[in-house]
């Protein structure tokens, strides 16, 4: 009886220390899992940062773009290869983007705190390529960093069409470098000046230039960016719409005088484009433009209608948008529209002559039903020089052809006009049909010109003799894309 006695208190023991000893390891009872919180102070789909006070949200869209008569999928034949318009050229193109948002926020003692950073990673007709649309600091009235221009007032967007849009000129694609500061003025007006990265064409040093049908006429000769572009901007925002009215300063000067013509200075001889040289007094280009959009619900739950005007002389960048470079549009036979694009042009020992540009463009969006809507959308641009930067022309125009010195007139005119219909298949993701004209008018028309000494032209395209004439091209671009916030 003892013995069994032992042997019982033993193992008793023995299940106690073991009991203890397993007791022991047991892990320390953890922590409430802190799960992520909506945060409701700036809208829908917007989250707290575990352990911070910031709101952040996520977002972006994944897009296919398959265009037909037009360069990577987006951009009207008028120029360039594409502009050929013959047998060599592709006429399919596609591009896909995958686009990634990230959007913070956070109170601080003078008001919100916010960054945006906006990603695009694209492959466009086999290519790759990474572009920061976004990139910026908004703070106390503040805006750091790259993101969409102020001075942007209307145009004909992504929102309106899927074609790239050449007059316009707008920056909502893919941002601008900038620095600006706002006002809020109070019932949805905003003043705001600020200095955006120098937005330039072609500032042509025409000496010993001779006229090229492939590209822009003359050696470019913009001296370094001493500082950016200035502007300032009234904008209204009210539930009717918006208008917008910016103004535009630019720099349009010169670096030196070439020694190709005009210059018998031995020094500048030898050492061309140099501090030898000299250079044309400086010169300020301008811009001034207006836009306004206006919401028609009584015509259709989302129809709209809007319209914007741009004037510059010596910032065609402006005036004539950002897009639009030298027009060289090939029809059939030996037929061609071109034009050349410039901030402005000069001579050897002279001055700067600017460029004056011009733009009206407007549109019109009507919603068939809540999920089917077209737009309607054209804009119209003139490029324009001056009687002296004509003269300055009427050398190169000599030299070409008989039959353009009297017919030397570098003026053209610029138009895109198209209609897209968009399906919005389930909220955030849609197809659409964006088909649209292309139009180039040409002041040299009538005239003619041999390309025997002008390089090789574009495409198939043999060297000849050619004939000036208004050209158009016709495109087209079916887009699918899927848009998607945090909380999808």
């Amino acid at each position: 009886m003892k013995m069994v006695k032992s042997l019982l208190l033993g193992s008793a023991a023995g299940l106690v220390a073991v009991a203890g000893a397993q007791a022991a390891d047991l892990p320390v009872k953890a922590k409430p899992v802190e799960y992520v919180k909506i945060c409701t102070l700036y809208g829908e789909g917007f989250y707290y940062i575990p352990g911070s006070d910031t709101c952040i949200k996520l977002g972006g869209y994944v897009r296919g773009d398959y265009g037909w008569n037009v360069a990577g999928a987006r951009t009207p034949a008028y120029n360039g290869t594409q502009g050929a318009q013959d047998r060599t050229v592709s006429q399919y193109s596609t591009r896909h983007r995958a686009n990634i948002q990230m959007d913070t926020r956070t109170q601080t003692a003078y008001g919100t705190l916010r960054t945006f950073t906006s990603i695009h990673l694209q492959n466009e007709n086999g290519t790759d390529s990474t572009n920061v649309a976004r990139a910026f600091i908004q703070w106390a009235g503040f805006t750091f960093g790259r993101a969409q221009s102020f001075q942007d007032t209307w145009g004909i967007t992504d929102s309106w069409h899927f074609a790239q849009q050449q007059n316009n000129s707008d920056t909502g694609a893919n941002g601008v470098n900038q620095i600006a500061y706002t006002w809020e003025l109070g019932n949805g007006v905003t003043l705001t000046v600020g200095a955006d990265e120098s937005r330039r064409k072609t500032l042509a040093n025409l000496s010993g230039a001779s006229l090229k049908i492939t590209g822009d006429t003359g050696t470019n000769s913009f001296r370094g960016q001493e500082w950016p572009d200035g502007h300032i901007d009234l904008k209204v925002n009210q539930a009717w719409g918006y208008a917008a009215l910016t103004g535009v300063v630019h720099d349009a000067s010169a670096a030196y005088y070439s020694s190709t013509a005009g210059i018998s200075s031995a020094p500048c001889i030898a050492a061309p484009s140099t501090t030898f040289c000299g250079h044309p007094d400086d010169k300020i280009g301008w811009a001034v433009e207006f836009g306004a959009e206006v919401k028609l619900p009584q015509f259709g739950p989302q129809d709209r209608i809007g319209f914007g005007a741009r004037y510059a002389e010596g910032a065609t960048g402006y005036g004539a948008g950002t897009n639009l470079n030298g027009a060289q549009l090939f029809g059939s036979g030996n037929l061609i529209a071109y034009g050349p694009t410039s901030d402005g042009v000069f001579l050897n020992n002279g001055q700067i002559e600017l460029t004056t540009s011009w733009t009206v463009m407007g549109g019109y969006e009507h919603s068939w039903t809540p999920t089917l809507k077209s737009s309607f959308t054209a804009g119209y641009t003139s490029i324009m020089y001056g009687d002296a930067a004509k003269a300055m022309y009427l050398p190169l125009c000599t030299a070409a052809s008989a039959s353009l010195r009297t017919n030397c007139d570098p003026d053209w005119q610029f138009l895109q006009g198209g209609i897209r219909t968009m399906w919005t298949v389930v909220p955030g993701f849609i197809l659409g049909v964006d088909v649209f004209y292309t139009q180039v008018w040409t002041a040299f028309q009538g005239a003619t010109i041999s390309t025997g000494t002008t390089g090789t032209l574009v495409g198939g395209r043999p060297n000849g003799t050619y004939t000036f004439d208004d050209e158009h091209s016709i495109g087209a671009v079916f887009r699918a894309q899927r848009n998607f916030n945090a909380g999808d």
